[in-house]
């Protein structure tokens, strides 16, 4: 199946979802709703990409190029790719944010800058607690809620790999699946799962 997407198989998952869960009980529902963005189209993507000079992980880009370019998934569900909210999120990475896309993310393993700090600490990307350096080649994905949030990884060692950053509340960096079984997986466990 290599980076294809069973577009119709994964439409038809979140059908049978929506049907199960016609009060957005599940976590995030309410956001999302079970529904898919527009794909975003090829020429776009081919644009910003070269634009920065990097290239999205392949099997992310076929996702929004066929299947939706945002929409279900995951916790709050997906930014959709490009839209304003999603650049927005990007900005931990400074002005020239999508510069930064082409600098390695700079992680292999979990990262966690603060190991002494109390439980109850708070911090917020405008701190000067957070350097810009800690996200490079990762883009914001998700909304984990309470201020964490799901990166892809996007250039480095960890490419296509779907980050958890729950910096906000001292937990870090976390390395996870490959986009495509972070995703797939979810459908699984949602699809398993008695709605609300």
């Amino acid at each position: 199946m290599g980076d294809m997407w069973d577009v119709e198989g994964v439409r038809a998952r979140l059908r049978e979802l929506a049907e199960a869960d016609p009060r957005y009980r599940r976590f995030g529902a309410n956001r999302h709703r079970y529904r898919l963005d527009p794909p975003v189209p090829e020429p776009e993507i081919a644009r910003f990409e070269a634009a920065h000079g990097f290239e999205l992980p392949s099997s992310y880009r076929a996702f929004i190029t066929t299947v939706g370019g945002g929409g279900a998934g995951p916790n709050y569900g997906l930014y959709r790719w490009g839209s304003t909210t999603w650049a927005r999120l990007q900005t931990d990475l400074g002005p020239d944010w999508a510069d930064h896309f082409a600098v390695p993310f700079p992680h292999t393993e979990r990262f966690q800058p603060w190991p002494e700090l109390e439980i109850c600490a708070r911090h917020t990307p405008d701190d000067e607690s957070f350097d810009l350096c800690w996200f490079t080649g990762s883009m914001v994905l998700s909304e984990l809620g309470c201020g964490g949030f799901l990166r892809l990884v996007v250039t480095g060692e960890a490419r296509g790999q779907v980050w958890s950053d729950d910096l906000a509340y001292d937990k870090g960096l976390n390395p996870g699946p490959q986009f495509r079984d972070w995703y797939l997986d979810w459908l699984a466990r949602e699809v398993s799962t008695p709605g609300g």
